[in-house]
């Protein structure tokens, strides 16, 4: 019994510290995996088929899909809240995901200057405090109308955050992302490694959607979701 036991821990401990990989704007594929249940845990055997990178400042991002959905998992060094920035194919709108004690939603889109403007301020949804079968059905409901959904951060005393998003287009496979996680809004950890626009501003990453700001993909992720299977058990 206590073979089985030490086995455990040694394996999931090579998850939680499993090298990752430099991501200055570099092209991340994605070969199709596992599903994940979203519940603000990330664990091994939902996530051991993931790309692990570090994010700038502390903490662990996680990325992968399942043929139909895109997954984050965000791990910071002490609890706080985590926006994701999402702009698929050519298309220059970018999605800003807030999962905190809510969840929200905002899309900024350029103007004549480059400049990107906010559609609307974020409305907030889903404050349970608990993983039940009810808020499993609120989350459900919440991606069919949103596309995206996630845990917030009072579901759990952790400091993970798993998002689900179902891509715009189905035939568009190239996602670009970034990824900040904060317990302080001034001193957000994020990814990937060369993000420095305004997927960092303390105002948006508070939750507020100030105009006239300045997003640059180049220094996101890109990320390619492959028809292939991972053949990670």
């Amino acid at each position: 019994m206590k073979a089985i036991f030490y086995t455990t821990i040694i394996i999931f401990s090579a998850f939680l510290t499993v090298p990752a990989q430099t991501a200055k704007n570099e092209t991340i594929k994605l070969a199709a995996g596992k599903a994940v249940v979203i519940d603000g845990k990330i664990e091994e055997t939902e996530w051991q088929d993931a790309s692990a990178f570090e994010l700038s400042g502390g903490g662990r991002v996680f990325l992968k899909h399942d043929g139909e959905f895109f997954y984050v998992g965000v791990r910071g060094l002490k609890k706080g809240w985590s926006h994701l920035y999402l702009s698929q194919g050519e298309t220059a709108n970018v999605s800003v995901l807030h999962a905190s004690a809510a969840l929200g939603m905002t899309l900024y889109a350029p103007d004549k200057s480059d400049l990107w403007q906010p559609a609307n301020p974020f409305v907030w949804d889903l404050r349970d405090r608990a993983v039940t079968d009810e808020t499993r059905r609120k989350m459900a409901a919440h991606l069919a109308k949103n596309f995206w959904a996630a845990n917030n951060v009072n579901m759990t005393d952790s400091s993970e955050i798993e998002f689900q998003v179902k891509p715009r287009s189905a035939s568009d496979k190239t996602l670009y992302a970034a990824v900040v996680y904060a317990s302080d809004a001034k001193n957000p950890q994020f990814f990937p490694a060369a993000l420095k626009d305004d997927t960092l501003k303390e105002e948006l990453v508070y939750g507020q959607t100030p105009n006239d700001l300045k997003f640059d993909r180049r220094g996101w992720a890109k990320i390619i979701l492959e028809t292939k299977k991972n053949n990670s058990k």
